[in-house]
């Protein structure tokens, strides 16, 4: 989705829910309603990066959403013999934030 049409469905009432992924460092990108990624564009398709959780809420609430999860991936996947214990996978920390308070 890209942010034009973010801002789109925010001003017709019908916002989606966003998730602010942290990967790798200092990089975060933006999820909608689960599956689609955050784009400037449609025609390159490039998934937005944001060096901040901060600079990625304020995008957000700019298009008209109020309320976003921050998502961080677990590290505890890599550690030695969790697969030999045949454990399931550990979820990601996930944060309801309010995105009108950044």
């Amino acid at each position: 989705m890209t942010l034009a049409e973010l801002r789109e469905r925010c001003a017709r009432g019908n916002p989606p829910e966003a998730e602010i992924i942290s990967v790798e460092g200092l990089v975060y990108i933006v999820r909608l309603d689960s599956e689609r990624m955050l784009t400037a564009t449609q025609e390159a398709g490039d998934t937005l990066r944001f060096r901040s959780a901060y600079a990625a809420a304020r995008t957000l609430r700019q298009a008209g959403i109020d309320c976003a999860w921050l998502v961080h991936q677990s590290p505890y996947d890599e550690m030695v013999g969790r697969q030999d214990e045949h454990l399931p996978g550990p979820a990601p920390l996930r944060t309801r934030i309010t995105v009108t308070e950044l």
